[in-house]
């Protein structure tokens, strides 16, 4: 675990467990009812898709070593459903109207966001070369969630679940 090379003087907001997740898009401030109204058009891209399997990798910093915001866990697909789907679910959110961040897309798992670090060349090195255990799941849902950032860490709500196609339905 990382805990040994936070200091006491650091200020680290680590993610609670449930709120562990992968962020596919950022859609700003949107009514819940705007998303009821969207999700048929969300659930149609959402069920061309089966169920998949991603994995973890190494440690990694938001936006840079220098200003460390945010320390993550980065996420690899075992095959390409993860990219065609990003890719679709980005043109069906476009048309209906939503203004997407253009940055690449980088799939990774937020692990704590970060308001000061005492030791901040010996903790960047510390995280980045902390050693990952290899940790294997799989993806069947896609959850539209509202996020609040609080001084205490960010609160979600679930606005709506889409399941991937199991083949059954």
């Amino acid at each position: 675990m990382l805990e040994p090379i936070i200091d006491r003087r650091d200020k680290v907001n680590w993610v609670k467990s449930e709120n562990i997740h992968i962020t596919l898009n950022y859609l700003g401030e949107t009514d819940s009812n705007t998303i009821e109204d969207h999700a048929s058009q969300i659930e149609s891209v959402v069920n061309e898709f089966p169920p998949f399997s991603l994995g973890t990798t190494d440690t990694g910093i938001y936006p840079h070593a220098n200003d460390p915001r945010v320390l993550w866990v980065g996420s690899v697909p075992h095959d390409l459903t993860l990219d065609s789907f990003k890719r679709k679910l980005d043109r069906e959110l476009t048309h209906l109207g939503y203004r997407l961040d253009n940055r690449q897309f980088q799939p990774h798992i937020t692990l704590a966001r970060v308001k000061t670090i005492s030791r901040k060349s010996s903790f960047i090195h510390d995280f980045l070369t902390t050693e990952v255990r290899e940790f294997n799941f799989e993806v069947d849902t896609v959850v539209c969630m509202k996020s609040t950032l609080t001084p205490m860490g960010a609160e979600y709500e679930e606005l709506k679940i889409f399941n991937f196609n199991s083949g059954g339905q």
